[in-house]
Order: structure tokens, then C-alpha cells, then sequence
């Protein structure tokens, strides 16, 4: 038994007259009777009860048409869920990303690529920029927005993302003032440092910012959340180091402050990272939607 065969037959049973049926079908209709001959010979049982007027189905008739229904209809879904699956209109994309990355490029993208591919099912998943790799490698995840560009062989990045970073002080701090500080200056001012990872590059770019002016900062306290950094030090506890994309979104219980001096020409990098062998049509939408590259020159 053929599709087509049953293409022919749902037809007739919808009409129950040869003629209209052939003509929906755009066939003559002694072959749309050769084709219900040839199907009830292969069943080895009558379709249609030709004696009455209109015609009518029998019994295995009407079971064959209530089910033949559904199997084109089955196919019709699967074809249609296969061509938008093609254009990345259906499936899922997962994407890994560091948590500064919700403060800058990855809302817009997200709203972005869901306007455009509703039916797509978007996997987000936090982790820290060294856990993306091993995410991208073991197909968990299709992309990773982190800290850095990944050169290796089999992966692809852009930088989408160069910022300042800003000191981020308690309202009554001394330094709070001034439009500008040093890191020498908060030599004697603890530290809050986020991410409490022990792998967590940000973390550590915050403390090479620090060495490579020339002081060594007492770590008060290491939070895993940025928020909690920035909530720490409105209570006093420390000052903190954030992204200028952090500080637009604002907070009136802390002050952010630019650096000048040693170290101040430094910037936070985002880049986006995923796989050369991967070309699903999700992916592809998705980095169309994310910032065009920037050119990369030294930075965090």
C-alpha cells in the first residue's frame, strides 16, 4: 500500500462521488478507479459499496478512512515539523553564559532570536567560562557566552563585548565623591570578590588588575552572586569591581566610579564560543542575533 493510494481513497470517502474526488485530485477518473481497484484487491476486501447512490463506504471502508486520516495527517505534521526544523523554526538551542552576561548582549539576543523562532525551545544554563568549553565538547550546550575568546582547535568565538570596569563603593566611603579613583587608593579598603568559584576567571582577572598595580587587596569576603557583591558593600563591607554594563542598571545604596591610573585601560571581555562542526539552523539564527564582532586587542 502506497500514500498515494490512500491519498485517493480519503478523497473519494470525503466525497463519496468518483468525479469530484478525481477532480480535487487533478486526476482523470478511471484512474482514480483503477487506484481504489487495485487497493481493494491488495486488502482483498470491498471498499465501497458501488450499488447505492450516493455511494457509500462499508464497514472496513470507514475503518480504513478513519485511520488512513490520521496517517496523513501524521505525515503532513512530520514533513511540515522537518521543513521548519530545516529553517530552525522548531527544535531547542542551548546556551551556556556567565551571569554578566543577563546584565548586557544576552537579553536583547534572547528577545531577538524568540521573535523570530517562537517554537524554538531555549535551554539557558549559568556557568562559569571555563565549564563552557567542556559543555561545548560533551554537546550540551550549542553556544557559551564568557569572559573569553576560545582559541582551539574545533571551536569558533567573536568578542562581543569590550567594557570599562568601575570601583563600586558604599555611599559614605571616602572616595565616594570623586569621579575617579586609583587602585592604589583602595589599597586599605577591603575587597569583595564574585564569583566564589575557585576556577572563575573573572575572579581572577580582578585580582591580576590589582597586582598589576601594584597592591595586594585583603579578600573581606567572595560571593557567587554579583548582586550579593554589590549588597556587601552598600552594607560597608568592602568595595567591589564590576563591568560598566552592571553599573547601568543602577543601584541608589552604592556609587560606581571609574579608575584612572595603573591598570584602568583594562576591560572586561564577553565572547561568544561554539563548535565548527556544529551547524544546526538554531545556532546560526542565534549568533545573527548576537553583536557583530569586535576586533580584539589586549584586554581582562
Amino acid at each position: 500500500m502506497n500514500l498515494r493510494a490512500l491519498q485517493c481513497f480519503v478523497t473519494l470517502a470525503e466525497e463519496l462521488n468518483f468525479s469530484r474526488a478525481a477532480e480535487r485530485l487533478h486526476i482523470a477518473q478511471p484512474a482514480l478507479s483503477q487506484q481504489i481497484r487495485a487497493l481493494e484487491e491488495r486488502l482483498g476486501t470491498q471498499l465501497i459499496d458501488r450499488t447505492r447512490r450516493p455511494l457509500r463506504l462499508t464497514e472496513a471502508g470507514q475503518y480504513l478512512s478513519t485511520e488512513a486520516k490520521q496517517i496523513l495527517g501524521s505525515l503532513e505534521q512530520a514533513t511540515l515539523g522537518a521543513l521548519e526544523i530545516g529553517m530552525g523554526r522548531r527544535g531547542w538551542l542551548s546556551v551556556g553564559f556567565t551571569r554578566s552576561a543577563m546584565y548586557s548582549i544576552l537579553p536583547p539576543a534572547l528577545k531577538a532570536f524568540h521573535r523570530e523562532f517562537p517554537q524554538v525551545e531555549l535551554k539557558l544554563y549559568e556557568m562559569l567560562t571555563d565549564e563552557q568549553t567542556d559543555a561545548l565538547r560533551d554537546m550540551r550546550i550549542h553556544v557559551g557566552i564568557g569572559r573569553q575568546p576560545v582559541t582551539m582547535a574545533g571551536y569558533a568565538s567573536r568578542v562581543l563585548l569590550r567594557e570599562q570596569l568601575v570601583i563600586v563603593m558604599a555611599l559614605d566611603h571616602p572616595l565616594a565623591k570623586r569621579k575617579k579613583v586609583t587602585i592604589a587608593e583602595l589599597a586599605d579598603t577591603p575587597l569583595i570578590l564574585y564569583p566564589k568559584h575557585q576556577n572563575a576567571q573573572y575572579k581572577r582577572s580582578v585580582l591580576s588588575l590589582y597586582r598589576d598595580a601594584g597592591v595586594t587587596p585583603f579578600v573581606a569576603h567572595q560571593a557567587y552572586e554579583i548582586q550579593t557583591a554589590i549588597a556587601l558593600v552598600a552594607a560597608g563591607l568592602g568595595v567591589t569591581v564590576v563591568g560598566e554594563s552592571v553599573a547601568r542598571h543602577g543601584r541608589t545604596d552604592v556609587v560606581f566610579r571609574h579608575l584612572t591610573g595603573p591598570g584602568s585601560s583594562q576591560r572586561s571581555t564577553l565572547a561568544a564560543t561554539w563548535r565548527t562542526d556544529d551547524t544546526s539552523p538554531h545556532l546560526l539564527a542565534f549568533l545573527r542575533c548576537l553583536p557583530p564582532p569586535l576586533d580584539d586587542d589586549g584586554t581582562l
